[in-house]
């Protein structure tokens, strides 16, 4: 999960943002993201449009080491 504040990449077609970095502030009920992005190394604040907008962490998971099951 995602939390508040964390640092994100967003992508969102209309805005351009293909992988753009920038902060969660919030998810709003109304179907938004707040979010803080990064442009021309100023950061504005912004509201997207959940059904369009992908946003994922700026870093990956921690990988798992997997068990190999024999069948």
């Amino acid at each position: 999960m995602i939390e508040k504040e964390a640092p994100i990449k967003i992508y969102n077609e209309t805005l351009g943002a293909k992988g753009a970095r920038g902060r969660l502030v919030r998810i709003s009920s109304e179907g938004f993201y707040e979010v803080i992005i990064e442009s021309g190394g100023r950061d504005y604040t912004s509201l997207l449009p959940i059904n369009s907008t992908v946003i994922l962490a700026a870093e990956p998971e921690e990988q798992v080491a997997t068990l190999e099951v024999e069948r």
